[in-house]
């Protein structure tokens, strides 16, 4: 009878994910084989995808970066997919040692660590590694809404939108942080540009779009609530506002009683 490849590597990734890592010894020196281990595996592997993207982390990448042949990774871990899950795993032991006591905060934790590691965002999220960090990441998430009295199908539905309004806002400050890097332009100075432009080319587009424009002349807009906002780049201001009060807006609409029919 043939075996099941699928589940045979769904297996060894679980059992590699929630296998207890050995002591670190931090005076070890990593061009040393005998202090190759998964973690410092899944460290040099971190540090490449940080710099360069999940593209950056073939197995002989890395070995070239801890002085070992690519073979000599296998004994640790089975392929490229498997790292990925356990670098995916491990980057969210960063999320915090303390314990977020609101979504809002919540939130704010997991857009940092996504910035930090920007290739977590090219990742399927719709098919989580479900190792022991990511799974104390939601458990913290759920303990700051299960307290609130709130159904637990409605909780099920704001702990998604949580993550995926985070990963977006994420994407968009990672993106702007980019793209400032690339054409050495801010963000101010983009959109400076680009309105002036569009005035010249559409004078009369107040006229034909008047709730786009009633939407960016509104006085409430004009007041961030993201900490130092003068010296965040207007993109990422918006982001983290837009994360922030789409939380809030996600909140009151659970508190609300439910319409009678």
């Amino acid at each position: 009878m043939e075996s099941d490849a699928g589940h045979d590597d769904a297996a060894r990734t679980m059992a590699r994910l929630w296998a207890s890592p050995p002591p670190r010894d931090d005076r070890a020196d990593p061009d040393d084989g005998a202090a190759l281990t998964l973690e410092t595996i899944v460290d040099a592997a971190t540090a490449l995808a940080d710099e360069h993207g999940t593209a950056a982390v073939p197995l002989r990448a890395i070995g070239e970066r801890l002085g070992c042949t690519a073979m000599a990774l296998y004994t640790y871990v089975g392929g490229k997919d498997e790292l990925l899950d356990v670098m995916y795993d491990r980057a969210h032991a960063g999320f915090t040692a303390e314990t977020p006591t609101t979504v809002t905060a919540w939130t704010e934790q997991l857009l940092g660590l996504y910035v930090a590691h920007p290739w977590m965002l090219d990742l399927a999220h719709t098919r989580p590694a479900l190792g022991p960090h990511q799974q104390e990441v939601f458990e913290s998430l759920l303990g700051t809404l299960l307290p609130a009295g709130i159904a637990h199908r409605d909780v099920a539905a704001i702990a998604s939108s949580a993550f995926s309004l985070t990963a977006a806002a994420a994407r968009t400050i990672v993106d702007a942080r980019r793209a400032a890097g690339v054409t050495g332009s801010d963000d101010e100075q983009w959109w400076a540009e680009r309105m002036d432009a569009l005035a010249t080319a559409a004078p009369d587009f107040a006229v034909r779009f008047p709730l786009s424009t009633a939407l960016m002349d509104a006085d409430d807009r004009r007041s961030p609530t993201v900490p130092d906002h003068h010296h965040t780049p207007v993109m990422e201001r918006a982001a983290r506002e837009n994360l922030r009060r789409s939380v809030e807006l996600l909140l009151a609409g659970a508190a609300r009683p439910p319409r009678r029919q």
